[in-house]
């Protein structure tokens, strides 16, 4: 039986995580090892194996055959320990709330949708994420928010700096949902989606049509020389509208299993999450993850949920004015200019550092003004607000 045969670039797209993604993005290849052993454990948990092999001059992964069940992972981490990010345990506690209920919709959603049902995010900031690729969705967020003075003419870039860190909720769910399996409590499967352009119908995509996509895909970055990266944050330029022109025409004559062309004018990766566990989430989560959370759920559940939510939303507000603020010292650290007594007379330090900056002056304005992390704060308390 010939071996399955797949890229590193397709493993990414189709079991990366976001850091796994943007590190892969940025350097085009792995410079480090902890992420792809990760990525490989990720696969080995889909196929019986994984092997790296030559190919040519490149590296790729050589895989057995398809499990029927996906596997559980291999971890050695300790389940109740320290949590990288404060709010984790309250984020996922969150979750399985609402798969206590049993009112989760069993139909395959990205992870932006399913963030908002279960109380992660708001609508509008999954409308946030959605505007990375609409400009007309986009120019509306950005007329609302400076109607209502949160942000000023020339400052608009901060808004793809905030929805940035709405996205990374995303990744912090995929980890929830992956402790959630483990616990026993959900069954979650990938499914990736693509969009007809002629009838508007959205169809389940075969994972050969998959690979097909992100063949494409990756040549075309590798031809106009870009990656995700770029294409988001530089919209304007010229070699990405001329790549977004390619990348529609080409991504319409992708064909099905059967050789039919699809006229696809987009596709996105979702995922069908089916519940396991009859009753109990909460106690089988905290069991596993949370013991010391037991006794305060068991003295007053109503209470203890309540609380857990409140401290998931001060939490998360503070998280992301805290990584602001991390941003603005971190540039400010950057952009200083010295001068000794002397040059003083004859230049301004703070202008000289200004001027390196020739687009977006505003924007960058924020950082020397010191008042980028408070842009960031208002736009977390703006679209936060309706989440009570």
């Amino acid at each position: 039986m010939e071996k399955a045969i797949m890229t590193k670039a397709e493993a990414v797209e189709l079991f990366g995580s976001d850091k796994c993604k943007e590190h892969f993005a940025k350097y085009n290849k792995f410079k480090s090892t902890n992420l792809e052993q990760a990525l490989i454990k990720t696969i080995e948990q889909y196929y019986e194996s994984v092997k790296k092999v030559e190919q040519g001059r490149a590296i790729v992964y050589e895989l057995g055959s398809k499990r029927e069940v996906i596997a559980e992972r291999e971890d050695n981490r300790i389940s109740n320990g320290a949590w990288s990010i404060s709010y984790t345990r309250n984020l996922d506690i969150l979750v399985v709330s609402v798969l206590e209920k049993d009112e989760v919709t069993e139909t395959a959603q990205t992870l932006g949708k399913w963030a908002v049902e279960f109380g992660l995010i708001t609508q509008k900031m999954y409308g946030l994420l959605k505007s990375r690729y609409e400009k007309s969705l986009k120019a509306s967020y950005i007329h609302e928010l400076k109607n209502n003075f949160i942000i000023n003419d020339g400052e608009e870039r901060i808004l793809n700096d905030f929805t940035s860190f709405v996205n990374e909720v995303n990744g912090q769910l995929a980890g929830t949902l992956e402790r959630m399996r483990k616990a026993g409590i959900i069954e979650i499967h990938p499914v990736y989606k693509g969009h007809i352009k002629e009838t508007g119908e959205t169809i389940s995509l075969h994972e050969d049509t998959v690979k097909q996509i992100l063949n494409l895909k990756r040549n075309l970055m590798e031809e106009y020389q870009v990656n995700d990266f770029f294409l988001l944050h530089y919209q304007n330029s010229q070699k990405v509208k001329v790549y977004n022109k390619e990348w529609k025409k080409e991504l319409e004559k992708v064909t099905a299993e059967n050789g039919k062309e699809l006229g696809l004018d987009y596709f996105y990766k979702a995922f069908a999450i089916m519940l396991k566990a009859a009753k109990n989430k909460i106690i089988i989560y905290l069991k596993k993850y949370n013991k010391e959370g037991i006794d305060m759920f068991m003295q007053n559940k109503e209470l203890f949920l309540v609380e857990n939510e409140n401290t998931f939303y001060k939490k998360r507000h503070d998280y992301v004015v805290e990584k602001a603020q991390k941003a603005e010292k971190k540039f400010l650290s950057k952009n200083t200019v010295e001068l000794d007594a002397d040059l003083k007379m004859f230049f301004d330090a703070d202008e000289l550092a200004r001027n390196n900056y020739t687009f977006d002056k505003k924007y960058y304005s924020l950082y020397f003004d010191k008042l980028y992390a408070q842009r960031i704060k208002d736009l977390q308390e703006y679209y936060g607000q309706t989440f009570k």
